[in-house]
């Protein structure tokens, strides 16, 4: 998970005009980095083409963390049972 997290906030970064390292897990995105709702879906873009996965618009909401952002990747790249 801490991998996956590092990969995300150097997605985030240049998107949120900051360093690397002010894209704490657990950072608000909307509020700390003003992170709007453009931006959130070129995040989500960034994130569907790197992982491969395919995220709905309607879950941009939930986007409020690159924690928040990293446990819907990994719904989706866990297997079904």
């Amino acid at each position: 998970m801490e991998n996956l997290l590092k990969e995300i906030a150097e997605i985030i970064a240049p998107i949120a005009e900051c360093e690397v390292a002010d894209v704490t897990p657990d950072v608000d995105l909307p509020n700390a980095l003003e992170i709007d709702s453009l931006r959130g879906l070129e995040i989500m873009v960034m994130i569907e083409r790197k992982y491969k996965v395919k995220l709905s618009e309607e879950r941009l909401p939930e986007m409020t963390t690159p924690r928040s952002i990293a446990n819907m990747i990994t719904e989706q790249l866990e297997p079904v049972s």
